[in-house]
């Protein structure tokens, strides 16, 4: 299956961040075991410790992360910063990654209109959030909806999850992930939210009645979401590489026939 440019509702256009990608020399000296998972590693070993990686995540928020234009917003400070902050805690060598990468600058923005914040103009009116680069920059930025912050929990986590794709994956990493999905997905706007609301669903108890019937791609994968897929297998390692393979718990078939696809 695969979504038009109707189905992506964070542009109006399909188009996505220009983002300078993680290094290759720092790929290869911060490794993530989640890649093995996508490379038909051995991912059943080697698990990671996440001795420190609370602290770890909380330094990198309060040193990287940073808040332009939200005078008297603590609250929703504070409620931003605590999901980053659980969002990354699992991981410590995702969190050094993101600290080889650009800042980060989230803007809580009161009304629909992003592009008065210097976000292009194809951001769409409907979209509660959205991450945004450019080679250009000195900071990545996020801007979240303030009003949907408490509607939509998972909001924090989507847009971090773009982040992370766009900041914390080296070119070939991303290529390795785009490549699982296309034959599923096609686009890579299409592919980048697939990412996004797997990551949403490692981080939340569930997706609600709601959530399944949002429109186009965002709907249609949450709803086919499963513990069996590949996808979930990469994303679970991805933030907590200590936890144990999602899905059924046996060796990949062989010749990799386990791979084919986000499902078995």
């Amino acid at each position: 299956m695969s979504f038009e440019l109707r189905d992506y509702f964070e542009t109006t256009d399909g188009s996505r961040p220009d983002a300078t990608p993680l290094s290759k020399t720092d790929g290869l000296a911060l490794p993530l075991l989640a890649f093995g998972v996508l490379r038909g590693g051995d991912v059943f070993e080697g698990r990671s410790s996440i001795d420190g990686g609370q602290q770890l995540a909380a330094r990198w928020v309060e040193q990287a992360v940073s808040f332009p234009a939200a005078d008297g917003q603590d609250a929703a400070k504070s409620r931003v910063c605590a999901d980053l902050v659980r969002q990354l805690a699992g991981n410590p060598q995702l969190v050094v990654r993101l600290g080889r990468s650009k800042p980060l600058a989230i803007d809580l923005v009161p009304g629909r209109s992003f592009a008065k914040l210097g976000y292009p103009k194809t951001v769409s009116g409907r979209a509660s959030g959205v991450f945004w680069d450019h080679p250009d920059w000195p900071v990545a930025r996020i801007g979240l909806r303030i009003d949907r912050l408490n509607e939509e929990p998972a909001l924090v986590f989507h847009e971090m999850a773009h982040a992370i794709h766009y900041l914390a994956f080296t070119e070939e990493e991303r290529g390795a992930l785009y490549d699982l999905l296309r034959p599923s997905f096609g686009n890579r706007s299409a592919m980048d939210e697939v990412f996004a609301i797997y990551s949403e669903r490692e981080l939340i108890e569930g997706f609600t009645h709601q959530d399944r019937g949002a429109p186009g791609v965002y709907g249609f994968t949450r709803r086919q979401w499963s513990d069996d897929h590949v996808l979930t297998r990469f994303v679970r390692k991805l933030y907590f590489p200590h936890k144990r393979l999602a899905g059924p718990q046996m060796a990949p078939v062989e010749g990799g026939g386990w791979m084919k696809g986000i499902a078995h």
